[in-house]
């Protein structure tokens, strides 16, 4: 019986080992799969994947006429939120009984679904003079373009000129579907007389 022992250790102990060699293996694998290398990083998952540059995307209605169009210099696409960056933005308001509004940036940030364009920079609306009513100029560093209710809002310090007049203040919502205009807070103004002939 001791002889038949004997000649199992070999086995056993070969046996032993290759099962602390599959558990050892098993504890790699696991803290491998942990590690931070094995997971798709920030890095990759924010990078484009592609780009259009001297672009024009029209927006249109039911009818198939333009509510809005939204031009740049160059256009780029993340896929990880679907979101795009546009350099020197243009965006241009065709919605009918409505003035004509242009707004214009450095960059602009447009969500997955396009619902909300974020204005960066040097951002400029502007409504040309129609029927009568004086022409409109808003610049911000920052300004909210919510293109579904025509409406653009900002928490920011803007200036306001409408004809002779000149407005500054801090929060402002324009909302071009009722033609009104709520600066929120800091309000200054100034009025001066139209220039005799």
């Amino acid at each position: 019986m001791t002889s038949a022992v004997h000649q199992r250790v070999p086995a056993l102990v070969l046996l032993g080992f290759a099962l602390l060699l599959a558990a050892g293996s098993f504890w790699l694998l696991e803290l491998s799969n942990k590690s931070p290398n094995k997971t798709p990083s920030k890095v990759e998952n924010t990078k484009p994947d592609y780009f259009v540059e001297n672009f024009t995307y029209s927006k249109l209605d039911a009818n198939g006429l333009v509510q809005y169009r939204v031009e740049g210099d160059k256009m780029t696409h993340y896929p990880s939120d679907k979101h795009n960056v546009v350099e020197k933005p243009v965006i241009r308001n065709f919605a009918p009984n409505r003035p004509p509004t242009t707004l214009r940036a450095e960059i602009a940030n447009i969500n997955g679904d396009h619902s909300e364009v974020r204005l960066i920079d040097k951002v400029i609306l502007e409504r040309a003079e129609v029927r009568g009513e004086e022409p409109l100029t808003v610049t911000s560093d920052y300004m909210l373009v919510l293109p579904e209710k025509d409406i653009v809002t900002t928490d920011r310090h803007v200036d306001i000129r409408v004809g002779n007049m000149h407005l500054s203040g801090t929060g402002m919502v324009a909302n071009n579907a009722t033609q009104q205009l709520t600066l929120e807070s800091r309000v200054n103004g100034v009025y001066l007389p139209p220039k005799k002939p």
